[in-house]
């Protein structure tokens, strides 16, 4: 591991390299990522989901939730970075699932999980809802999405985590309005360091202020059809 791996020990950083060896034997077989070099993977997927440990490690030994985690980003990573977290990766896809399995027990990972499932659907379970103190996502989903599948996971006084693109535009209003709408107010969009040749990427931070009303999340597939917050 390189430059990816600041901020770790010694057993996460050899944690984190043998994580990535097995990502990339497995997405020969299977389609768990488009990035398929060591050097990528260190940077673009491992990297990122390092950037966000400045904003986890106030929350010290928390209940973590990453919705759509795809092959365990960020969430599977951050658990390698802070063993102290108690993880629960969600998500829909088998392979992507069995993969996750795979490297939470080659590692020996205790305090994770990961459950194959769709995130409307295990929001409203009640051994997962208001359960969490951070939720994350990344990539699946436009900011208004974002909050409707993750707040409801979420305690009051929870914060999810939503690393974005530098320009959010109208997203950030509509994320705004949705936020509201699922018991929930954005705080923050800030900039996070970055290396030279590192995309540039704006953590919103959303957090929980009131309890979600029970409608939400809405049905699978409805969020991403119809995004709350647009007018």
């Amino acid at each position: 591991m390189g430059a990816a791996s600041g901020g770790v020990d010694e057993t996460a950083r050899e944690r984190l390299a043998v994580y990535r060896d097995a990502l990339l034997e497995w997405n020969e077989r299977f389609n768990l990522t488009a990035v398929k070099d060591p050097d990528g993977v260190d940077r673009r997927l491992i990297g990122d989901a390092l950037r966000l440990l400045p904003a986890i490690d106030g929350f010290g030994a928390a209940r973590l939730v990453d919705v759509g985690t795809g092959a365990g980003l960020p969430g599977l990573v951050l658990k390698i970075a802070r063993p102290d977290l108690d993880v629960t990766l969600i998500e829909a896809t088998g392979k992507k699932v069995a993969f996750l399995r795979h490297a939470i027990a080659m590692l020996g990972l205790e305090g994770v999980e990961a459950l194959h499932g769709r995130a409307e659907e295990l929001g409203r379970d009640p051994r997962y809802r208001g359960r969490y103190d951070l939720a994350t996502a990344r990539a699946v989903a436009a900011l208004p999405v974002l909050v409707e599948l993750c707040l409801p996971f979420l305690r009051v006084g929870g914060r999810a985590l939503f690393p974005k693109g530098p320009e959010l535009g109208t997203e950030f209003a509509e994320g705004e309005r949705a936020a509201a709408l699922v018991g929930g107010r954005i705080e923050s969009a800030e900039v996070l360091p970055i290396g030279a040749g590192e995309p540039v990427t704006r953590l919103v931070i959303a957090a929980k202020i009131r309890e979600t009303p029970y409608r939400f999340p809405r049905r699978s597939g409805v969020p991403a059809k119809e995004p709350l917050g647009r007018v």
